[in-house]
């Protein structure tokens, strides 16, 4: 019996439904797929409209997946064959301009769009063998090749410069080169780094300051070394020297007067260790203060005005090289000398020159031994002739050293030795200044007089208790000449000797065993060690740089004096009063 009621017809669920079920069996699925098939209905052939449509995805999405890793080979390929350097001009979406190291002109594919965003004009890039796709950046931007001037913009991004051949040339600026043009930073008539080749300026060369030209101007700061400070017999040529340059700065005419030169020329000789190096600082200390006080600058702010010769700046392995840094040196000098210096309020100063020719005996050796130096030394002697307009008239002191004038050429010791100033070994009252100076910030033991007149009774007392350190014989005499501790005093041993009784003091306190500073003992066990180590290094060859020798005389014998078992602090003396000298 039917129900009086209309009953809902059932909604039978989408066939693709059915079939998207993972619940239901494969092989029910197929079932209802094949039936479908076979009778076509509405619903049913919506259904396979879709599925021809997701297999036309898939086969896109493959194809491009195909493809993609079809470029990723290639790039690999081309990146790992042979790649060019090359100079980015321009890109226009994929496709950039290059300018290949040859000069040629190149477009080139860029397949990373992320590297063609970034590519500025003038970055350097690398690209395949032949030029078909720019893979990547060059590591490094390069800031070499020709120097040329600046002369205008041209319409279109192009400079004009002039290269060295006085050559016109329109080139393609970088980009960086290009912004700092359009912001006023770089004008007509400035220096321009250029590849010619390439037709590319590249960047903007620094205004000089006018001694970046210079190759053997010393740019350092001023030695702190004051003579009364630093130096316990400070030698007459540092006064010398400082008075010259005082007249000549303020009062010139005093000097022109006598007829006398505005250069000055002094060497300095002595053995190693005597204070030549430290007098030259002295000095180089002393002309700047007279520069700061004539022109009202601070020493720190005058321009460098010291050269320095040195035989491994002159010398060259290449024909005629040397000649050319001979004539390069002193033609800086001149130049140096020649300029007036242009204070911060204006004003003109013309300022003196220091020349520091070091160990001159090392070029200027006797002639007629080597026929490169004889040359070297021909042109050196030319330069420094006192009567040539730009020696004569210049303010330069020439400051030589030497610790074997004997070897120096006559000819160049007339001309450097216009002053000759002899460095020896300390005696008894530049040995206590100097050790007074050296000593008189330290923690010592009662103080530092006690110590100065102990070491100096040891080492300079008539009736003391050393023994000698060596004996001389000298060829065609009978008489050895014995040599005490005292005969190798010098300014650079005592400052050895005071540094070695700190570094023992410090040890003693870092372990405990000494609290109360430094004793006199410390003082005199390292001096003692450090002159008898410069006696273990005497021979007869030698003994001429580390003792003084008489004239003409020839070290032929070197005999080394036992030294006693005692220590010489342990045999007892009786220091003198501090005040008094002999």
């Amino acid at each position: 019996m039917k129900s009086p009621f209309p009953q809902k017809k059932k909604k039978n669920a989408p066939i693709g439904q059915f079939l998207a079920d993972e619940s239901l069996p494969v092989d029910h699925r197929r079932e209802i797929l094949k039936m479908n098939l076979l009778e076509p209905t509405p619903e049913s052939n919506q259904l396979m409209d879709e599925i021809i449509a997701v297999m036309k995805n898939q086969h896109a999405e493959s194809a491009f997946l195909k493809k993609n890793e079809q470029l990723a080979t290639l790039i690999k390929e081309l990146e790992s064959g042979p790649l060019r350097a090359a100079v980015f001009i321009s890109v226009d979406g994929k496709t950039a301009q290059v300018m290949l190291e040859d000069g040629l002109i190149a477009f080139s594919v860029v397949p990373n769009e992320k590297l063609a965003k970034s590519l500025r004009k003038g970055d350097r890039v690398l690209v395949d063998g032949r030029a078909r796709a720019i893979l990547r950046r060059a590591p490094a931007p390069l800031k070499i090749g020709d120097e040329a001037v600046f002369e205008r913009r041209v319409n279109g991004g192009y400079v004009e410069v002039t290269l060295r051949g006085q050559e016109k040339c329109v080139f393609y600026p970088t980009q960086d080169l290009e912004e700092k043009i359009e912001s006023g930073e770089v004008e007509p008539g400035a220096k321009f780094i250029v590849n010619a080749r390439q037709s590319i300026a590249i960047d903007a060369l620094p205004p000089e300051d006018g001694f970046s030209s210079f190759k053997f101007l010393v740019n350092e700061p001023v030695p702190d070394v004051l003579a009364e400070r630093d130096i316990g017999n400070p030698p007459a040529i540092i006064q010398q020297v400082a008075q010259h340059v005082d007249i000549e700065m303020n009062h010139p005419e005093l000097r022109r007067e006598f007829g006398l030169p505005r250069s000055l020329m002094a060497l300095l000789t002595g053995i190693p260790g005597t204070g030549k190096t430290l007098s030259i600082e002295a000095i180089w200390k002393k002309i700047y203060e007279i520069m700061s006080e004539k022109t009202g600058v601070p020493i720190e702010e005058l321009p460098p005005r010291v050269f320095r010769l040195r035989m491994s700046k002159i010398l060259s392995e290449w024909l005629g090289r040397s000649d050319k840094n001979v004539d390069r040196l002193f033609d800086e000098i001149s130049q140096l000398a020649n300029q007036a210096w242009i204070a911060p309020d204006g004003s003109e100063h013309d300022l003196p020159a220091l020349v520091i020719l070091e160990e001159i005996d090392g070029i200027a050796k006797m002639r007629g031994q080597d026929s490169i130096f004889d040359r070297i030394l021909t042109g050196i002697l030319q330069r420094l002739d006192p009567n040539r307009p730009d020696v004569r008239d210049n303010l330069v002191i020439y400051l030589s050293t030497s610790n074997l004038p004997e070897a120096i050429d006559v000819a160049a010791l007339r001309r450097v030795g216009g002053i000759i100033e002899k460095f020896g070994r300390l005696d008894r009252d530049g040995f206590r200044t100097v050790l007074e100076k050296q000593i008189s910030r330290l923690p010592i033991k009662g103080g530092p007089e006690p110590v100065v007149a102990g070491l100096t009774a040891w080492l300079f007392s008539p009736n003391g208790s050393d023994p000698g350190v060596i004996e001389l014989d000298y060829t065609g005499s009978t008489n050895p000449d014995k040599r005490y501790r005292r005969d190798f005093l010098t300014g650079a041993l005592i400052n050895r000797a005071v540094r070695q009784a700190s570094e023992a003091a410090a040890t003693e306190a870092y372990e405990g065993k000494n609290g109360s500073g430094i004793h006199l003992e410390h003082f005199v066990e390292s001096m003692n060690r450090q002159i008898l180590a410069t006696a273990d290094q005497i021979s007869a060859h030698n003994a001429d740089r580390f003792i003084e020798i008489p004239d003409s005389a020839r070290v032929a014998n070197v005999r080394r004096i036992p030294q006693p078992d005692l220590f010489p602090l342990q045999l007892q003396t009786q220091p003198e009063h501090p005040t008094r000298k002999s």
